[in-house]
């Protein structure tokens, strides 16, 4: 069986993994580790979760990350050489930004840059990727959005009025990314 790892961002795990392991858990393994959340995060300190699953990275292996998460999938995967079959990012950004009144989040985010080189390097890792968006994201600048697919080559897909897709924008269904997951079956 094929496994889903559900990586989450800053706030921790956001309630659309429920809807996502309910319309997943039947066809595959399920994963949704606990990192660190908040002013807790650091590159080391997610390193140190991935590294309980790395076995399950592999070509066969679907990843969804929200958020700082997908930053810390693309510098783990870039530093460990790992390959993936199927990567599906929510709200992903790969450039620091900064929101007001948030030096909490600021000072998480400054730090996480996507570098040219793993930008390059993630390509040749993951076979197919996209990177979903909204227009009215709280969080992350529209700018910051639309580049993150470029940067990494993966298909962008804008789907207005879902917010940032984490606990606060109360999004109880993605549709979309089933449709993904089920689709890339389809293919293979």
């Amino acid at each position: 069986m094929k496994s889903v790892i559900l990586i989450h961002g800053y706030n921790g795990i956001p309630k659309i993994y429920e809807y996502f392991e309910k319309n997943l858990k039947k066809n595959y393994n399920v994963i949704i580790p606990n990192f660190p959340t908040k002013t807790d995060i650091s590159i080391s300190a997610y390193f140190e979760v991935f590294d309980n699953y790395k076995d399950y990275f592999s070509n066969d292996c679907i990843v969804v990350a929200h958020s700082i998460g997908n930053e810390m999938f693309i510098k783990y995967i870039c530093e460990n050489n790992l390959k993936i079959g199927l990567y599906i990012s929510l709200a992903g950004f790969g450039r620091p930004f900064v929101v007001n009144g948030r030096e909490d989040l600021n000072n998480v985010v400054a730090p996480i840059i996507i570098t040219e080189e793993e930008q390059i390097k993630c390509r040749k890792l993951i076979k197919e990727s996209y990177s979903i968006y909204s227009n009215n994201d709280h969080i992350v600048p529209l700018e910051n959005l639309k580049e993150f697919s470029k940067l990494i080559g993966a298909k962008s897909i804008l789907i207005e009025g879902i917010g940032h897709m984490g606990k606060k924008s109360g999004l109880e269904s993605l549709p979309q990314v089933i449709d993904i997951i089920n689709g890339s079956e389809n293919k293979v």
